[in-house]
């Protein structure tokens, strides 16, 4: 299983990392915040204390092992460099940073970040997508190229069960829950069968999550 590093839990890392530590995943919260800390101790596998500029602060925490680091530091730009420069070097392979600007995010895929996301203009094509396709009620990136979708079921999937629909195998998603009103079935079995008013949460890629938007 894919491990996951939050480096700053303002706003964005926050959700990023309680949103990856509900889907299953294991993730390590970072923040020199005592309070931000705390609010997230509960939520993640593993909260810590420490200043993410502080190189030999973080190498005590075994980092390495990590296969993605996220660094959202908020308008501190000199502070994400510094951060990507160490998540780097410590050889985590994937490392995606909330930049500010074109030119902060210039400046990071420089040091090594894998890729530069701009969460302003990820919420206006939130936005766009609710409108193209108003059966999605939720639609939370994870990383780049995957998400966790809640969306209104579709007529054809009504009356079926999970096995006979077989997400996974036509379109490539998992179906992590089943709402049906005040209800919710964690991690559904096969046998599960989808009602008239059920809302289902998915994970998978965003290609593919595209896919089982067009069914009716």
């Amino acid at each position: 299983m894919r491990q996951f590093v939050i480096v700053g839990l303002g706003r964005f890392g926050k959700k990023v990392a309680t949103t990856l530590s509900q889907a299953g995943m294991p993730v390590v919260a970072i923040d020199k915040d005592p309070r931000k800390v705390e609010a997230i101790s509960d939520k993640v596998a593993y909260a810590i204390r420490a200043d993410a500029t502080d190189q030999k602060a973080l190498s005590t925490l075994g980092l390495s092992d990590a296969d993605v680091g996220i660094i959202s530091m908020g308008d501190l730009l000199e502070a994400s460099v510094l951060a990507t420069i160490i998540l780097k070097e410590f050889g985590i392979p994937t490392i995606i940073v909330k930049g500010i600007s074109p030119e902060h995010g210039r400046i990071l895929k420089l040091v090594g970040a894998t890729t530069v996301v701009f969460p302003e203009e990820d919420m206006a094509l939130r936005v766009a997508q609710k409108i193209i396709s108003p059966n999605i009620l939720e639609h939370i990136p994870l990383l780049p190229g995957y998400s966790i979708v809640e969306f209104l079921t579709p007529k054809t999937f009504q009356g079926k069960t999970l096995l006979g629909l077989n997400l996974r195998r036509n379109y490539g998603v998992e179906v992590l829950l089943i709402k049906r009103g005040n209800e919710v079935k964690m991690i559904p079995s096969a046998m599960d069968r989808i009602n008239e008013n059920d809302t289902l949460v998915i994970m998978g890629t965003d290609e593919d999550i595209r896919r089982i938007h067009l069914v009716e």
